[in-house]
């Protein structure tokens, strides 16, 4: 019962996008490298999920259904030194340890919004799950770590009372104790934010002000930014500002969240990462781009000259800033070429990954949902996402129809419109509760842009 509410919570909000495999257009959404081996690469896409083992120069393909998610939602991933990749998915929060298939964590099918790493490799998440009077079931809201690659999470705390939904869960980069969340409840229909940080690694959390940040009924709040310099220094996100418009804004605190100032702000959907030399960048698929220098902090701000449209902005330990491009773009934004591109200087940008480029799916023994359901069940997975993107590798040789790809983008950038039937996906529903199904309304008013990692 509450699978197929959330499931058509889902479908009713993707049928009302612009139409692609599941309802959105093609785009990227985040960017995780392999915590200490950086050539192995986990990009969330709206159309699944691409993965690297080398450094970006190709890539390969998971299906919707092969990582248990679809509709509007993208999971939040982590990616660990092991090579494990968790992703939160609404069957559960799932790890992939053979680098094909995603299986049930220790939690099983309960649900975690929000996954993260420690700057050591601890995994940290947290939970999402309302009461159930029928079975005594409490509930829960704990923000669980594992110091084990996830094998097992022997050390939480449950900042909050259960019925909260946590937006984020970061760790500061250069300093494994310190742990910032943050999260909102639904209170007749508005939603009511809570901030929390950790000083001891996750075992107890203090509460943060919210005082300074203006939010509205469609808001979240988003830990985007801890300074490697200062752990002290933290920086959220707010979705829209303006309840009626896309509109976001990056707010600083200098104290760990005892207070906060107001830093940018746009009538776009911001990506926002703070560089290893204390520089801010930040802006928009509409906006453009911006730099504060450091020592700056956010105070002032240079505009950068043409760059690419970015919906996710994260920095490799080589220095290199890697950004969620328009592939193909729209009417509204315009094309640059690529899906992801990367840049040392935030000047020259250069493209990493062509969603044309795209050399196959993920390798994957028969019995794998990968196989199974990516690649063997065909027109409607590999031969159909081939078809729509201009693909030119055919590793599974596609049937014949599918052999000469008609050209992915319209004469407006646009992707164009796939057969009806083409490359429609689904994942089940949260196990977890009528209460989260209210939440995924909300949750869908905007689907998940994270800090990619």
């Amino acid at each position: 019962m509450v699978r197929s509410l959330v499931l058509s919570s889902l479908l009713l909000v993707a049928g009302a996008a612009q139409v692609h495999a599941n309802g959105r257009p093609a785009a990227t959404s985040t960017i995780n490298f392999q915590q200490g081996n950086e050539q192995h690469i986990a990009a969330g896409m709206t159309f699944g999920l691409l993965v690297s083992t080398d450094g970006g120069t190709t890539w390969r393909w998971f299906c919707e259904d092969a990582v248990k998610y679809g509709g509007m939602y993208d999971p939040d991933y982590a990616y660990t030194p092991t090579g494990a990749l968790f992703a939160t998915t609404f069957d559960g929060s799932l790890v992939n340890r053979d680098g094909c298939s995603f299986n049930a964590t220790s939690f099983g099918t309960k649900f975690m919004s929000a996954v993260a790493l420690g700057p050591t490799g601890h995994v940290f998440m947290g939970t999402v799950h309302p009461p159930d009077p029928s079975v005594a079931d409490p509930g829960d809201s704990r923000i669980y770590k594992s110091t084990d690659d996830g094998a097992t999470f022997p050390i939480s705390a449950m900042p909050a009372a259960v019925g909260l939904w946590w937006s984020s869960v970061e760790v500061a980069p250069t300093d494994a104790l310190r742990v910032y969340v943050s999260g909102y409840r639904l209170d007749a229909g508005n939603r009511l934010f809570e901030l929390y940080k950790s000083d001891n690694g996750g075992t107890s959390y203090t509460a943060m002000t919210t005082t300074g940040i203006t939010t509205t009924r469609n808001s979240t709040i988003e830990v985007v930014g801890i300074s490697r310099l200062n752990a002290d220094h933290v920086f959220v996100r707010v979705t829209y500002q303006n309840e009626n418009a896309i509109s976001d804004a990056i707010y600083r605190s200098t104290n760990a969240g005892t207070s906060w100032t107001l830093v940018y702000a746009k009538a776009d959907e911001l990506a926002f990462v703070i560089r290893a030399n204390g520089d801010l960048v930040a802006g928009g698929k509409n906006t453009g781009l911006s730099v504060s220098r450091a020592p700056s902090n956010g105070a002032a701000w240079e505009v950068l000259v043409n760059p690419p449209h970015v919906n996710c902005l994260v920095e490799n330990t080589a220095g290199e800033v890697w950004a969620c491009t328009q592939n193909f773009g729209s009417p509204a934004v315009m094309s640059d070429g690529a899906g992801i591109m990367k840049t040392t200087d935030l000047v020259s940008w250069t493209p990493v990954l062509r969603y044309q480029d795209i050399l196959g799916p993920a390798e994957c023994a028969v019995g794998t949902l990968q196989r199974d359901l990516c690649v063997e069940r065909q027109p409607s997975s590999w031969c159909g996402l081939k078809n729509l993107f201009g693909i030119t590798a055919n590793p599974t040789n596609c049937p014949a129809v599918f052999d000469s790809p008609a050209d992915a983008s319209g004469g407006d950038n646009t992707v164009k419109v796939p057969d009806p039937g083409c490359c429609d996906s689904n994942a089940g529903g949260a196990p977890v509760g009528l209460a989260l199904g209210a939440m995924v309304g909300m949750l869908l008013l905007r689907p998940r842009r994270r800090r990619a990692g």
